[in-house]
């Protein structure tokens, strides 16, 4: 995707399409393992409207379902293939958990399909926040997917042991704890 960020509402639709139909054209391992191809090519086709959209240039992606959706996948799940392992990787997810948070409360999550619901409630299971991370297992619980379901279980119970995601550590300048230092070891990085 190249060019300047929608900004009437045609442009808009078109680019969250674009959006919509890459990452929903990708298989369900293809949009969870690591793979610097696909970071690229995210970074070549959609890196200039993830920096607009972190930049808070997202006023026209909160006007139905399939804008803010796209929204909610550019700045979570392309932040994280854009900047994997800096701190940057992690600097939308505020402005995507509020994202995620006001879909919910206009009932757009019920019209989706379920494969799109578990992007739409994803930045709850990335938050680092206590109520938020409890909201992203009963959503996630709700949703009746089990594997999504214990994904959010386990994001659950990392944060509750440590008070942050261990994994996240390097890339934010944190200092690690012995404890966080042998969970990352048996779990081979972990969240």
């Amino acid at each position: 995707m190249t060019g300047d960020l929608g900004t009437d509402d045609a442009q808009v639709h078109a680019q969250a399409r674009e959006v919509l139909d890459f990452w929903f054209g990708l298989s369900k391992e293809a949009q969870f393992r690591r793979d610097d191809a696909l970071d690229r090519t995210i970074a070549d086709r959609f890196g200039r409207l993830n920096h607009d959209l972190l930049a808070g240039e997202a006023a026209g992606w909160h006007d139905d379902p399939d804008t803010m959706l796209a929204a909610i996948i550019v700045l979570d799940q392309f932040s994280r293939n854009l900047h994997r392992g800096q701190a940057q990787a992690f600097a939308a997810d505020a402005l995507a958990v509020g994202l995620t948070l006001e879909a919910i409360e206009r009932g757009y999550d019920r019209a989706m399909p379920p494969a799109r619901r578990v992007f739409l409630y994803m930045p709850l299971m990335h938050a680092e926040d206590e109520a938020l991370q409890d909201k992203s297992v009963a959503t996630f619980e709700a949703l009746g997917i089990e594997e999504n379901a214990a994904f959010a279980r386990d994001h659950r119970a990392v944060f509750g042991r440590f008070g942050r995601f261990p994994g996240r550590n390097a890339a934010l300048g944190r200092d690690t704890t012995p404890e966080e230092q042998a969970y990352l070891a048996e779990t081979g990085g972990g969240w």
